[in-house]
């Protein structure tokens, strides 16, 4: 999945938007099954989970200012 935080070139489509819904899902899922005791892996997932929200809401703004044009 392309990060718009390393990579300057970095776009999203509606077309991506599958993807990055489903691995959101599962991130979250996965969060959700972290035991207490596991902080480290949380705080990356849980970055990892918030930028695959981002994208999909950057996807969900391109659209609607797409469908505004």
């Amino acid at each position: 999945m392309c990060d718009s935080a390393h990579c300057p070139q970095a776009t999203h489509h509606p077309c991506h938007r599958p993807a990055s819904a489903e691995h959101a899902e599962r991130t979250k899922i996965f969060l959700g099954q972290l035991g207490t005791t596991r902080k480290t892996e949380r705080t990356r997932l849980q970055a990892d989970y918030d930028r695959a929200l981002r994208a999909i809401a950057q996807i969900a703004a391109a659209t609607t200012s797409e469908e505004s044009a």
